[in-house]
């Protein structure tokens, strides 16, 4: 049975949460807060189908809908999507499919979707040691920003960050945001909205993250959530990039506090380039053990 759609409210979590987590996959979308922080931005809208999780953002020709997570009938989920796509008068397009989900999709629906994978979605993944150690010629320039940064800063620290951190967080991201061009580009607009939101209600959605301050001001932070049981999802990271090595000493000092606190946390999950060139280098700089490739799934046969 089909409850109707809605935005999503902090409420949702209780019966989310279990749904999303029985997947136990290190994606992105595998957590709470990414839909949370993310849906009033792009609209979107959430229902249960049984032991599904439903979901879907835009309307009319651009409605589209996220993998229905969760257990029982796929097809039931399937169908319960394809309806509301109609009363939008679209087609059913599912985005951001796993390979696994595509697996899932294949095996319960044989021949009625049609895939396209989507490179610029692929989620990043990195081994915690390694980012935390930075050991091994790989990693040997990341390793010198971080030298450098430590002796031309002597007085740097870490802080477990907590909601008391909002306000820097917010002058650095402004700062970050006014050196660059695009700066009143509606993502990072969004992405402003998002940060404010994950320390509204920081213990509320299970965020944890870094500060790094150095000569007694906020230098960088990261911030995310645990993401199945062995992983963790960045959702944020900034740095000060008037500051050498600030961005690599962040990146390694958020996976040295994960070591310390969460050892059983053995990937982090550092989502995906956007297709941004740019973006894209810099992750492949901190060598993935994998990417968790993604795919749009649109029904052809109904």
């Amino acid at each position: 049975m089909e409850e109707g759609f809605h935005r999503i409210t902090l409420a949702d979590r209780e019966w989310m949460e279990p749904l999303i987590s029985m997947d136990q996959e290190l994606a992105a979308d595998n957590c709470f807060g990414t839909y949370y922080l993310w849906g009033d931005v792009f609209g979107l809208r959430i229902a249960r189908c049984e032991d599904r999780l439903l979901a879907c953002c835009g309307i009319g020709k651009g409605i589209y809908f996220f993998y229905p997570h969760g257990r029982g009938s796929l097809k039931e989920a399937v169908k319960a999507m394809e309806d509301r796509a109609e009363e939008h008068g679209a087609g059913l397009v599912i985005h951001g499919v796993t390979a696994l989900q595509r697996e899932e999709l294949e095996q319960a629906m044989p021949g009625h979707f049609m895939f396209e994978e989507k490179s610029g979605r692929a989620d990043y993944i990195y081994e915690t040691e390694h980012l935390a150690s930075l050991s091994g010629k790989r990693y040997h320039s990341k390793k010198n920003h971080c030298n450098r940064f430590e002796k031309e800063w002597p007085d740097w620290h870490r802080e477990v960050l907590t909601k008391e951190h909002a306000p820097e967080c917010l002058r650095l991201l402004s700062a970050w945001e006014d050196s660059r061009r695009e700066g009143a580009d509606a993502m990072q607009a969004a992405e402003q909205t998002a940060v404010v939101k994950s320390f509204q209600y920081y213990q509320e959605l299970g965020m944890e993250g870094i500060a790094l301050y150095a000569g007694g001001r906020m230098a960088g932070f990261s911030l995310g959530e645990r993401v199945g049981e062995v992983g963790f999802d960045v959702h944020f990271e900034k740095a000060d990039t008037d500051i050498h090595g600030a961005y690599a000493m962040v990146n390694r000092e958020m996976a040295r506090m994960l070591a310390e606190h969460h050892p059983e946390v053995k990937y982090l999950n550092r989502e995906e380039d956007m297709g941004l060139e740019n973006l894209r280098k810099a992750k492949e700089s901190y060598r993935p053990v994998f990417r968790i490739e993604k795919y749009s799934a649109s029904l052809t046969i109904c």
